[in-house]
């Protein structure tokens, strides 16, 4: 089904890639479906919790803004930010720290692109970078844009849509076409 996989180790962090072109779906929504929270069920969340997701906020929003700018540069249109990409990205990287592994196929949710059917998202072309060690977006951009196959992901015009996420070095993006 054209799957690569890439491994490349860096001085300051470690790359993944993974790249599935012309796997068509037909799943036909973009939203989880699921309950909702009221302010009476929620807790309070701790001043340090808010501050660390502000700073994943802030790092997958600087990793959109620089892959962005290496598209401008090769003359692609912008990726858009998808919500559910977005949070399915930050999913990921959280399932790989707490579970203690580094590899495009979780113990739990699969392959990315099972991962992707398990939020609805769909896709006509998908891809995943992943990254551990690097302290900034712009490091970690700079890596994936010297691996050719991380590069190629993020270039690639198919993609119209992103997702990222980060937690505790661990850099995750996602990526899909349609």
């Amino acid at each position: 089904m054209g799957e690569r996989n890439m491994q490349n180790n860096r001085r300051k962090g470690t790359l993944l890639q993974l790249s599935l072109v012309g796997a068509a779906l037909v799943a036909v929504s973009c939203l989880l479906a699921g309950g909702t929270s009221t302010a009476a069920s929620a807790k309070p969340i701790s001043a340090p919790a808010v501050k660390y997701a502000q700073i994943q906020a802030n790092h997958a929003a600087q990793v959109v803004k620089l892959v962005n700018k290496e598209r401008a540069k090769a003359g692609l249109k912008p990726l858009i930010v998808h919500s559910n990409l977005t949070k399915m990205a930050k999913n990921k990287v959280i399932d790989m720290y707490q579970n203690k592994y580094f590899s495009h196929t979780s113990p739990k949710f699969g392959s990315p692109f099972d991962m992707m059917d398990s939020y609805h998202i769909s896709f006509t072309y998908a891809g995943e970078n992943l990254a551990k060690g690097q302290r900034t977006p712009s490091e970690v951009v700079k890596d994936w844009m010297n691996s050719p196959g991380h590069r190629a992901n993020m270039l690639n015009s198919h993609y119209t849509l992103i997702g990222v996420g980060y937690y505790n070095g661990y850099w995750s993006e996602e990526f899909v076409g349609k």
